[in-house]
């Protein structure tokens, strides 16, 4: 009763195999921008903010105010702070 045939699911269900195989494809070629792009930048986002003066250029101020935002962060303790306030202040 069975002979060659496969009960009708043979050459009949070719066209549902190939409509996988293309949205495989699709979904792995999609994955493979998507994570080759998740590294760079947007285009349109700079990357630094843009300032009104050239680089290097600051005022007298701009030395005390990186040194009191370092001493905000934690990133130097008091008596470093001081020292440098003081070099800075020399100046």
């Amino acid at each position: 009763m069975m002979g060659g045939s496969s009960g009708g699911m043979g050459f009949g269900m070719g066209w549902l195999w190939m409509l996988l195989i293309l949205i495989g494809l699709g979904l792995l070629v999609y994955v493979a921008v998507r994570l080759a792009r998740r590294g760079t930048p947007p285009s349109h986002v700079p990357d630094h903010p843009p300032t009104d003066r050239p680089s290097g250029v600051g005022t007298a101020e701009s030395p005390r105010k990186i040194l009191e935002e370092r001493y905000a962060r934690g990133e130097i303790d008091t008596d470093e702070f001081h020292a440098r306030l003081r070099v800075i202040e020399d100046r």
